[in-house]
């Protein structure tokens, strides 16, 4: 059995705000509400985690303060997130594959041999990102979630509602308010899209809000469901504004990107850029590793007809940095010229390229449901890929500052190693692995004798090219069988990488919030 407390402190407590004085008034009175209806998302997401959980989590909660309340606190159940949801407390049940979102004895195998014999109808629902899978008389049967929720929906639109009262008065908060009213009613009838529509065209605001079911991580049977999140910011409009060049040169990004048999992009017109510092986050946003930055809405009809908006979460992003990925990089290379900047501007291009390259195939199939859940390792291997060749390709155009190879592929050596301690046995970590192991075989890393390891940036621009275009022809035509096999052929874990990254054990994984608000 695990040791929860070893566990814990392998993460630095940092305190996470902003200064609220310097908001309009419309934005402070609707703080509260705004909170509160996160607080009711959070026990949403613990839901869909696993139907026992809230109970469980609701006691450990109420109990003394000490590990185990800590550890539930920020791993939101009994589950070590970072080696593959192992139960760390005796009498804990295997997190299962398919969470709550189908039921508890269906195998991948089995689900597939029921979409197989399903109409067009009930598979498209069945596969539906919004719906949770029953068994009914020995049948599958599709519920959406906002009458499978309709209970927690209505209790959180509620206080939406009530945010957007007390925004509405103010002028500097008006649009913000008609955002949230609109996602209230979105969340209760299911048809997100117009409400994400609208938050990605939302600008000029003195806060950012983001809520609702986004990312498939946590299906792991399928990787079709999506769970519910949700994130409250505080806009730097100025940080913001410096980095409109990057938006108005999307389109030559884009170009950078191949689109192989045929494939299709998602460009949809507008991806504006916002700078921002987390208050305060709820369900899978809040789970174990925090993001340094998203990109928004997952919505293929929403990217390619209206746009998507990528958020850089400031303070997040510094306290990464300055606690894990400048002393790893040093460990890890044992000299480095990582730095933030270099950082930033790869975290901003790896949420640009997720919005570039293929997003539907030549057949108009999108590429999670053709890839299934092979699609999450390739997709933010691509992102990964994608933005590093714009770092080296783009630097000193479109918005992207110039940067040396050195200092470019220092930093994301630091980032690939900070990423990979987070557990390599889930998505990410083998996108991490995929990118290690490619830019080993291509020479532009090697392990000395001492066991560090040593970077040669002079094959780096073609080697970063040629994975990218290996990545997109993945993802525009490659069976499920086909990427898997990618996949496998690529995550291996050598003694080397092994006997590094346990090197780093003095050295915090990530950091673990306290919010002031």
């Amino acid at each position: 059995m695990q040791d929860p407390a070893e566990i814990l402190s392998r993460f630095a407590l940092v305190e996470l705000g902003a200064d609220l004085e310097s908001l309009p008034p419309g934005a402070r009175a609707a703080l509260p509400q705004l909170k509160a209806a996160l607080d009711v998302l959070h026990g949403l997401y613990i839901r869909q985690l696993d139907e026992a959980l809230p109970a469980d989590y609701a006691r450990v909660m109420a109990g003394p303060a000490g590990t185990e309340r800590d550890f539930y606190e920020f791993f939101l159940g009994p589950w070590n997130g970072l080696d593959g949801d192992v139960p760390v407390f005796a009498g804990a049940r295997p997190r299962r594959p398919g969470a709550a979102l189908y039921p508890a004895d269906l195998s991948a195998s089995a689900l597939e041999a029921a979409l197989a014999a399903a109409s067009p109808a009930e598979r498209e629902a069945l596969e539906d990102h919004y719906t949770v899978v029953e068994r009914r008389e020995g049948k599958l049967h599709a519920v959406p979630y906002h009458v499978k929720y309709r209970e927690e929906l209505e209790a959180l639109a509620l206080h939406l509602r009530a945010a957007a009262s007390a925004a509405a008065g103010d002028p500097a908060c008006a649009g913000l308010a008609a955002y949230l009213e609109e996602r209230a009613a979105t969340l209760v009838s299911g048809d997100y899209r117009s409400a994400d529509a609208t938050w990605v065209r939302l600008r000029d605001t003195p806060l950012e809000f983001v809520i609702g079911p986004y990312e498939v991580y946590m299906d792991g049977l399928a990787g079709l469901k999506a769970a519910y999140e949700g994130m409250l910011f505080k806009v730097d409009s100025k940080a913001g504004a410096d980095l409109r060049a990057v938006e108005e040169g999307l389109v030559e990004l884009a170009a950078a990107f191949p689109l192989p048999l045929g494939s299709k992009p998602a460009l949809g017109g507008l991806a504006p850029i916002v700078v921002v510092d987390l208050l305060y986050s709820a369900g899978e946003a809040r789970q174990g590793v925090m993001a340094a930055a998203f990109n928004l809405p997952n919505d293929p009809w929403v990217r390619g007809n209206v746009g998507w908006k990528q958020v850089m979460i400031r303070n997040v992003m510094e306290a990464k940095f300055n606690m894990v990925g400048k002393p790893v990089a040093w460990e890890v290379l044992g000299k480095s010229q990582a730095s933030f900047r270099a950082f930033f501007s790869f975290v901003l291009l790896h949420e640009v390229s997720h919005g570039l390259g293929p997003a539907f195939r030549a057949d108009g199939t999108d590429l999670s449901r053709a890839l299934g859940s092979f699609y999450t390792p390739v997709e933010e291997a691509k992102a990964d890929t994608g933005a590093l060749h714009l770092m080296l390709a783009k630097g000193g155009r479109a918005g992207i500052p110039a940067f040396g190879e050195a200092e470019i592929l220092d930093s994301f050596v630091a980032g690939l190693f900070r990423s990979m301690r987070f557990g390599l046995g889930e998505a990410h970590g083998a996108a991490n692995l995929i990118e290690f192991n490619w830019y080993l075989e291509h020479g532009v890393l090697s392990w000395d004798k001492s066991g560090h390891l040593r970077s040669n940036p002079t094959g780096l621009a073609a080697a970063a090219a040629g994975l990218l275009e290996e990545l997109c022809r993945v993802e525009a035509g490659a069976t499920t069988p086909e990427a898997e096999a990618f996949v496998r052929r690529w995550k291996n874990v050598s003694p080397e990488l092994e006997a590094a990254i346990d090197r780093l054990s003095s050295i915090p994984t990530d950091i673990r919030p306290r919010f002031r608000l």
